[in-house]
């Protein structure tokens, strides 16, 4: 203990244990406050009851010797951030031009661990600029690790630790295998094995263990996750190939997997980093053979994710068979069976890859039935690609309806009035755009008739029966009246349960508001923009809404009948379709004797029909 120090001590004016601190903080030596970062002690004033230290922000600053030692941390010169008490220029450059270098530093002052929230705390707005930082870190992990010496977590719970010297690189690596909490993390691991085998005097040996291990965990979780499993096997196999000497024989081969799985093919697809996949759509040649290879691609390309979609496309169009896609995506938007994701794709790539799918006539009204499909289906993510695809490309809707003539104008016109999809301002924005480029159908939107106009009795609105408009008001008003106020009486119940953080009752109450607010507002729109109907306009001259159709199948000469009524009227068991369906408009506008194409259950499958004759609805 300093001979100053001690003096207070024996007086009775320090605690003993203060004394011991307070020496550890002679002048010239540097400190670290948590709040006020590092600094270096200036002088004391032992008598005065105070110390004087220089903060990185703080010059000249007195403290009380009771504080300064319960707050402040002596440092030893080699500190990190005693160096930059002294020299904070020296390393601040030192951590741009060697992050490496400058994390093996950094741990070493921190007893070799930290927790990324803490490097954060340390480094983010004093060693390197706020407005830097991010994009800093991203780059120091990178060359981070490539360096052996480092575990760099996946997860920020996890502390950044700097490695037992005595560790060989290779020991490291398998060391880091076994302990990975996660797939993805032990896959990175055997690229880093691929990267560093000089590492092992014999890998064919001494990486036999973390070969089984991989293709071991890969069967445990192949049936939950096939993608992830995969991606597993593929970088194992890419060690293996890498390794000489090393025979593949015996193990679980990807090839059989995909075999095995293949109709899990778009699961297995998504999420699945773009190296991975490519590796995949070569093995479907040699899996899947020379004929089915192309349309097991095609298919997969709805449930496979946007990424894939664009990978998949792309991948076909450098091999020759882009004709097949187009002509497959074709077939789609006719049949009105194509996903969002998938649209949203084409119309990405419209002067692009696309460019001949985009031009067909269909594709504006496929895209929004793809919408209005997602919107009414439950299970279906209400953010939608597509959607957002049409709100923020100004030059998409223009580009929809380049080729259309007025009729199909106003006609999509009318569908984005009438459409719950689209909602308030969006809408408007929407409709806003149309009027720009296609002024002919202003009076839709305004209610006067623009110059040059062509004149339409039809008014806009989705059109429904009667029966079905009251059913959708009576589950508004059940909505409003009933279930909203029993909402709200349960919420006040939960709430007196305790702390709301950990309150699963108030959750699940306030979970169930939120759906019930969006089924009120989805159900205002519906009631307010439909068009109530008993059909008794339906002459029967040609399909409209309010006909019973008699179709025959030309190749089995079979009849059926089918009732073509509002959007809302679906009743598959007594063959009624909505005029909104893929069937009711394929029929809409037909007369007697017309042959037309008409999709089956099966995907990509169609039946040419004959219309035998068309009766009004007497509902």
């Amino acid at each position: 203990m300093n001979e100053q120090v001690q003096t207070l001590v024996d007086a009775g004016r320090l605690d003993s244990e203060i004394g011991e601190q307070i020496s550890r903080l002679e002048p010239g030596t540097f400190c670290l406050h948590k709040s006020w970062g590092s600094g270096v002690v200036k002088e004391w004033d032992l008598f005065g009851d105070r110390i004087v230290i220089d903060f990185e922000e703080k010059s000249a600053h007195a403290m009380k010797l009771q504080f300064a030692a319960n707050s402040l941390e002596a440092l030893e010169s080699e500190h990190i951030m005693a160096k930059f008490a002294s020299d904070p220029e020296a390393v601040k450059k030192l951590a741009v031009e060697d992050p490496v270098e400058f994390a093996k530093q950094l741990l070493t002052s921190f007893d070799g661990a930290m927790l990324l929230d803490m490097v954060e705390d340390e480094v983010k707005g004093r060693i390197v600029a706020e407005e830097r930082y991010r994009s800093w870190w991203e780059s120091a992990k990178r060359q981070i690790r490539s360096d052996t010496r480092f575990l760099l977590p996946s997860k920020r719970n996890i502390p950044f630790e700097l490695r037992d010297e005595s560790l060989t690189a290779g020991e490291a690596l398998i060391g880091d295998f076994e302990s990975a909490k996660d797939i993805k993390a032990k896959i990175k691991v055997l690229e880093n094995l691929r990267k560093n085998l000089e590492s092992f005097n014999e890998p064919a040996t001494e990486l036999e263990e973390v070969i089984n291990m991989a293709g071991s965990t890969a069967a445990v979780i192949i049936k939950r996750t096939p993608g992830v499993a995969i991606e597993l096997l593929l970088a194992r196999d890419g060690l293996v190939a890498d390794i000489e000497g090393m025979d593949d024989a015996g193990r679980m081969q990807v090839s059989e997997v995909l075999r095995d799985y293949s109709k899990r093919f778009p699961e297995i697809l998504k999420g699945m980093g773009v190296a991975s996949q490519r590796q995949v759509y070569l093995l479907a040649r040699d899996v899947f053979g020379e004929q089915d290879w192309v349309s097991q691609l095609i298919t997969a390309l709805e449930g496979a994710g946007t990424r894939a979609i664009a990978e998949i496309s792309k991948f076909l169009h450098e091999n020759g068979k882009g004709d097949e896609l187009s002509l497959e995506l074709t077939a789609g938007l006719q049949q009105r069976r194509l996903g969002a994701e998938v649209l949203a794709w084409i119309c990405k790539e419209r002067k692009g890859l696309a460019a001949g799918v985009f031009s067909d006539p269909g594709i504006s009204a496929a895209i929004i039935a793809a919408l209005e499909r997602d919107h009414l289906d439950e299970s279906t993510p209400k953010t939608n690609r597509l959607h957002d695809l049409l709100m923020d490309d100004k030059g998409l809707v223009p580009d929809l309806l380049s080729r259309s003539d007025t009729a199909e104008i106003r006609h999509f016109t009318r569908r984005i009035q009438s459409t719950p999809v689209f909602e308030g301002l969006n809408k408007n924005s929407l409709l806003a755009r149309i009027i720009k480029v296609f002024p002919s159908v202003e009076d839709l939107i305004t209610g006067e008739k623009a110059e040059n106009a062509v004149e339409t009795t039809q008014p806009s609105g989705v059109i429904v029966s009667w029966g079905s408009l009251q059913q959708r008001r009576e589950k508004l008003d059940d909505i409003i009246n009933k279930k909203i106020p029993e909402n709200s009486k349960e919420i006040g119940v939960a709430r007196e349960y305790g702390d709301l953080k950990e309150n699963f009752e108030f959750k699940a109450a306030k979970q169930q508001q939120a759906v019930l607010m969006r089924q009120k507002a989805e159900l205002e729109a519906e009631v307010a923009t439909a068009r109530g109907t008993d059909f008794s306009e339906a002459d029967g001259s040609a399909v409209a809404v309010g006909t019973i159709v008699e179709i025959e199948d030309i190749s089995t000469g079979g009849l059926e009948q089918v009732t073509v009524l509002g959007a809302w009227d679906t009743d598959i068991e007594k063959s009624i379709v909505s005029y909104l369906s893929a069937m009711g408009a394929a029929l809409l506008g037909k007369v007697a004797g017309d042959e037309l194409e008409l999709s089956t259950e099966n995907d990509g499958e169609t039946r040419k029909v004959r219309i035998v004759s068309i009766n009004p609805y007497a509902g």
